[in-house]
């Protein structure tokens, strides 16, 4: 189980420059693809299957999660009364669902779980890991957890770290979780193991989007920022879009430059 101590939070600016157009291979010759001899196509194709229709209180979930994202931002604005009020019902309510025992071992024994993709679409562990409404209650818990971080609610890091944990072991071709993940991660100066997060998110992601590439850049940044080279060429091979790669690196490569200050932003003081 990782530890997630006192979170700071991590700010960098973004520049344009220049880039070149990309090549694809069914299996990526990026060192950083994180499934080494796996087609690519099929990684994708099953992390697609194993989704479902989102319930609405993960619908809910994602909302108030956006809402407050950078809420902890020096100067930011206060969030409205009526928004937390939100974020506390469907806290309560969700906390109020017992956890599937599944869960609950992971929970108390993280070592114990099994963190393995399935083999094919349908096999056993394909149908153990589908995103069934228990799993997307708890994965709603999960962001309601992170959303209390960006208020720098007391122990709510500590809390999203072990739920996130678990779900990552139970579900591991969940991309938007490993990118969950990964921002928490940097959050607590725990670099590696986010920027592996980062790595499994943007190639398990069945289409990434500009802000998706632009994240994993970010992450490596700060967990890579000698491997700028390969990160681009990671960035050309985790999508067919070869102009949404060559601006995704147009506008992180100043975050690769020495110039590039860091900023460690503390929690709020209660």
């Amino acid at each position: 189980m990782l530890s997630l101590k006192c979170p700071t939070r991590v700010v960098l600016a973004y520049v344009l420059v220049a880039s070149g157009l990309v090549s694809h291979a069914a299996i990526p010759s990026t060192e950083l693809y994180p499934f080494p001899g796996d087609d690519l196509t099929a990684v994708r194709l099953k992390s697609k299957a194993e989704c479902s229709p989102e319930l609405k209180e993960l619908v809910e979930a994602w909302g108030l999660y956006r809402e407050f994202q950078g809420s902890w931002m020096p100067g930011a604005a206060k969030p409205q009364e009526r928004s937390i009020a939100r974020l506390d019902q469907l806290k309560a309510k969700l906390e109020a669902i017992p956890n599937p025992v599944w869960f609950s071992e992971v929970m108390n024994s993280p070592q114990t779980g099994q963190s393995q993709l399935a083999e094919k679409i349908g096999d056993k562990n394909f149908e153990i890991q589908r995103a069934t409404p228990e799993y997307q209650m708890l994965k709603a818990l999960a962001i309601i957890y992170l959303t209390e971080h960006e208020l720098d609610r007391e122990g709510s890091a500590q809390t999203a770290g072990k739920f996130l944990t678990a779900l990552s072991i139970t579900h591991p071709w969940d991309w938007q979780l490993h990118g969950l993940y990964s921002r928490l991660l940097v959050d607590a100066r725990l670099n590696l193991p986010a920027w592996q997060a980062a790595r499994q998110s943007i190639f398990l992601n069945p289409d990434p989007t500009l802000e998706d590439l632009k994240f994993f850049a970010f992450i490596g940044s700060i967990a890579a920022k000698d491997s700028w080279p390969q990160i681009q060429d990671a960035i050309r091979q985790a999508t067919t879009d070869d102009r949404m790669a060559g601006k995704a690196i147009l506008e992180s490569e100043k975050l690769f430059s020495n110039d590039t200050s860091i900023s460690i932003v503390q929690p709020k003081k209660k």
